[in-house]
């Protein structure tokens, strides 16, 4: 692997694509977000957040909802609200840092954050792997919902999640 000329954490992620890559995938019009199951700091999904919320600070969001389900749903897991994600965000452009906050804001410990990841991630197993299908990371049948049924699904799912979407509470 090659290696940038800055600090590890920042050049790179949990699935070794260079810093200056993941600064690109803010604009998820053009690259889907980080993948669900990588974790920064003890912390599953909180990699594809940040680069959500970059997006959406960016205006670059595209398709992805923002603050999803499973976001609001891993806010609420780890004692977070949309607000305090973002101004994080926004204070800081690295990864390590933003964790490292995050951590001292929620009070929890690395023992907690580690076992709430991993049930977690046992819980939204399917999310993950629909999310992993329809952002190109894994190849397969596809959904198991019919092709002509997805079309009306998603607007229900997007509706359902703006009217949800709130940036002062979980």
């Amino acid at each position: 692997m090659r290696r940038c000329n800055g600090p590890p954490a920042l050049c790179y992620s949990q699935a070794g694509r260079p810093h200056a890559e993941i600064a690109t995938l803010t604009d998820l019009r053009r690259h889907p977000p980080r993948r669900s199951r990588e974790r920064l700091a003890g912390y599953v999904w909180l990699p594809r957040l940040i680069d959500k919320v970059r997006a959406f600070q960016a205006g670059t969001l595209g398709a992805y909802a923002y603050p999803s389900v499973t976001d609001r749903a891993f806010m609420k897991t780890f004692r977070l609200t949309p607000a305090l994600i973002e101004q994080t965000v926004r204070a800081s452009a690295d990864d390590t840092a933003i964790a490292d906050q995050l951590r001292q804001s929620s009070g929890l410990t690395q023992n907690t954050i580690d076992a709430k990841s991993r049930a977690f991630e046992r819980r939204y197993r399917l999310v993950f792997a629909l999310l992993d299908h329809d952002d190109g990371y894994s190849r397969g049948p596809g959904y198991p919902i019919p092709r002509f049924l997805q079309p009306f699904i998603w607007r229900w799912y997007q509706n359902w999640a703006a009217k949800k979407a709130s940036a002062d509470e979980v």
